[in-house]
Order: structure tokens, then sequence, then C-alpha cells
């Protein structure tokens, strides 16, 4: 969406009052009066999608995940605890893209940790997710799924369906697929040191769960 400068008189109480809810959201004046304006001629910006999207996503996560923040402009993060040994923290981050596109955002997944085995079993579980993801949902999709896989970090593009879906059934769409993820590598190290099993039972469990999906990401 261009922007351009533009000269507006004002009552100094009206900007001291759009100040004040501006500092309480996180904005700037501009943004603020922008936002108030949108609103009141019904004009949805992309960052007004942005918020009702990571608003959505907040609200659909399950009791396994902890906001590190509130969300704020277009990234949400949140973590949980994997039961490893000692119980190591998992980082998600979120970024949702201000464009409507094929492309809806991406999903980052990291873990603080120097521990080799820790770091080779996530390294086998991110695989084993990937694959699956090929073999069973990479034909339903409006882009190929790109990811980025390396020590104790996954990164995996998040896509537009091909039906329209409203910005709120986005933000649920991408919190059922954090929580499906979470849950399949939980089940993964559930199983371990047994990989064969441990992959097997991932692929039983993203079977059952894919079905539950009404949108695919």
């Amino acid at each position: 969406m261009n922007k351009s400068i533009y000269s507006l008189v004002l009552s100094d109480d009206v900007v001291d009052a759009v100040d004040a809810l501006a500092r309480t959201e996180g904005m700037s004046r501009s943004a603020m009066i922008n936002r108030i304006l949108a609103e009141r001629v019904a004009y949805t910006t992309p960052e007004m999608r942005l918020r009702d999207i990571l608003q959505s996503l907040a609200r659909s996560m399950n009791g396994e995940f902890m906001l590190a923040e509130p969300p704020t402009g277009s990234t949400l993060s949140a973590r949980t605890s994997l039961k490893y040994r000692y119980k190591p923290t998992v980082k998600y981050s979120v970024e949702i893209y201000s464009e409507n596109g094929k492309r809806a955002g991406e999903l980052r997944v990291s873990f603080r940790t120097q521990n080799a085995q820790l770091i080779a079993d996530l390294m086998g579980f991110f695989r084993c997710w990937a694959a699956l993801e090929q073999k069973y949902i990479a034909d339903k999709l409006s882009n190929d799924i790109v990811y980025t896989i390396s020590d104790g970090r996954f990164e995996r593009t998040l896509n537009m369906p091909r039906d329209h879906i409203t910005d709120d059934e986005l933000g649920t769409a991408v919190a059922e697929y954090m929580a499906m993820f979470d849950g399949a590598m939980k089940a993964y190290f559930a199983e371990l040191p047994d990989t064969e099993i441990a992959e097997l039972t991932v692929e039983k469990y993203y079977r059952a769960q894919i079905s539950k999906q009404s949108v695919i990401v």
C-alpha cells in the first residue's frame, strides 16, 4: 500500500489523545491515525490484516504453548518444552507476510543447545517431518514448501490455501499446524532411541492429524 505525506490541522488535545493511544499500542502517531481513519472508512490496511491474523493465531494456540510476548508487527513468538533429559525449550516464531500472495509467511523452530545427541535427534525428526509433508500434502498446496534445516533449527514457508479464507481462519490454520508439529515432535522423541519406531509413530500421528485439518498451509 503506497503512503504519502499529508498536512492536517488537528486540535492539540486530539493529538495528545492519539499519542497516548499510540503509546499503549506501541505505534507511531502516523500509524495510529492511519488505523483510526482506516477503521472509520471500513478499509483494512496491511497492518490491520497482520494484527487480525496474529490475534487469531494467539487465541487458537492450545495449552502446550506459552506466548513469549504479545504479538507485535508481523511476528508472534511462543515456546514449549521437550521431554528430553533436561527438558530443553522449543522456541517457535511465526512471521506473517503483509502482502496477499501464495506465501502466507514463515515458521521458525529453534533450540539453544550444544548437545550433539539432541541436535542429531532433532535433525532426524525435522527430516522425517519434511518427508511426510512431501508425501501427503505437497500436491495440495498453492506453492512448493521451502525448508531450511540446520543444527537445531527448522524453517518452513507457510502457504496460502488455494481457496479463499478469512484472516481469522488463516490464524487458526497456522496455530493448528504448529500444534500438529509440536505433537509429532514429542511423539518422535518419546520413542527414541529406536528411530525406526519413532518414524513409524510420527507417520501414524501425522496421517491422523492431517485428516482433521480443514485448511492446509
